[in-house]
């Protein structure tokens, strides 16, 4: 009897797995091009910092080139920053700044947007030990533009003049504001008006004032902290809101252009594995993007969402290192048309390249 049950049991959760796995009718699926991109053969990637698209769909790229170790005859570490056209194409390359400029120190490069004035933005995370308190707005170029924040400068998360090992930012053009993930050593949004830098507004979780004094823990059960761990990456919707990738509390908080909370969804809260699962967020094509896509780096997949809900129904990829897996999934982007692209850091420093299938995608 409990051999017929156990064998009944089993059945049924493998039943309930398929269809965990299987996407719901109409959501998108993904299918990689392992042709993409071309770079120059003596060329290494170090860990990949982050991946944006420009007004024409070409494709920016940021990496930690003092991390590439393999430093042979045969080869050098590509330049820090790579512009590539859709069809993978090296269009230019800029190396690291030397001339004064507050250039992220080696190794401490993170993040890259680019605007609807096809202006390129870079962020500098600081590894332990740093203080790299600024983000960068350059040309289309790299012709130094404006800086927010100074190294070394910044007295905490309620500071509205430096930052605090910002991650990522994302200009939102209605209202020609940077929005900045400013997570690593803050724990807040912070916004400033994108041509002059001036400061606008700041908030952390749930819209409240950040405290730096709060514990930093991570649950996978009960009620969500109610300040940030990490605010890894934020993007802003054509509708209005605010997208924030709070990686290691393991969810997204929604907010409105002024800071109001709307909503919050754990994702994947329960993994086993200790890097958060929600590094990096962006939308589908379409008026409407009726789907987030969220990289996973815990399970080293990159979730499809319903950007309403918030509810997964789709996945892509899994842990691997053949064309179409992941190893680290850091950084995503898409393009005008929908088309996903993921940028691996530690373990995958790689590119990849895919194209959805499915309605609304």
């Amino acid at each position: 009897m409990w051999r017929t049950l156990s064998v009944c049991l089993a059945l049924v959760l493998c039943v309930a797995h398929a269809q965990a796995q299987t996407p719901p009718r109409g959501a998108p699926v993904c299918k990689v091009d392992p042709s993409w991109p071309t770079v120059p053969d003596n060329w290494i990637f170090g860990a990949m910092a982050g991946i944006a698209t420009d007004s024409r769909d070409n494709v920016w790229v940021i990496h930690r080139s003092a991390g590439v170790t393999m430093k042979k005859a045969c080869c050098k570490a590509a330049p820090v920053v790579m512009q590539f056209d859709p069809s993978g194409r090296l269009l230019q390359s800029w190396e690291g700044r030397s001339d004064g400029t507050e250039w992220p120190l080696p190794n401490n490069e993170h993040g890259i947007f680019v605007d609807h004035k096809d202006n390129v933005w870079i962020a500098g995370r600081g590894a332990a030990g740093t203080s790299e308190n600024q983000i960068l707005k350059f040309d289309n170029k790299g012709k130094l533009l404006l800086q927010i924040g100074r190294r070394g400068a910044g007295t905490g998360s309620n500071d509205t003049a430096n930052l605090g090992q910002p991650a990522d930012m994302a200009v939102h053009a209605p209202t020609n504001e940077v929005f900045v993930a400013d997570g690593y050593g803050n724990r807040r949004i912070i916004v400033f008006d994108a041509d002059t830098g001036a400061y606008k507004r700041h908030w952390g979780a749930y819209g409240n004032r950040p405290d730096d004094a709060a514990p930093k823990t991570t649950s996978n059960q009960g009620p969500g902290d109610p300040q940030f761990n990490q605010v890894h990456h934020v993007r802003v919707s054509r509708d209005g809101f605010v997208y924030v990738a709070d990686r290691l509390n393991r969810r997204i908080q929604v907010f409105t252009i002024d800071g109001k909370f709307v909503k919050e969804a754990f994702v994947r809260r329960s993994s086993p594995e200790a890097a958060g699962t929600v590094s990096s967020l962006a939308f589908s094509a379409g008026p409407d993007q009726p789907y987030l896509y969220v990289s996973n780096q815990a399970d080293d997949v990159i979730m499809v969402l319903d950007r309403q809900t918030l509810v997964e129904v789709g996945a892509c990829g899994r842990l691997g290192r053949q064309a179409g897996q992941f190893v680290s999934p850091h950084n995503i982007a898409t393009d005008s048309k929908g088309i996903l692209y993921v940028a691996e850091d530690l373990g995958g420093a790689r590119l990849q390249k895919f194209v959805f299938t499915g309605t609304g995608q």
